[in-house]
């Protein structure tokens, strides 16, 4: 049988992607010049970061 994925794949993926959110925040933080485009920034980061999750889901990864 195939062995379940359960806590050994999430405990790799949390520090990835709390480094990967400090390093994306620290940028959005430096490029945008207000809150909005701060936002609009965030949220297209976050789009395109579930897009691809959702890709990589579905391509079995």
């Amino acid at each position: 049988m195939g062995r379940s994925q359960g806590f050994d794949g999430l405990e790799l993926q949390i520090p990835f992607r709390f480094f990967g959110a400090l390093l994306v925040g620290s940028s959005l933080l430096s490029m945008a010049r207000s809150p909005k485009e701060f936002v609009l920034l965030g949220g297209t980061f976050l789009f395109g970061l579930g897009t691809l999750e959702l890709a990589l889901h579905l391509g079995g990864f």
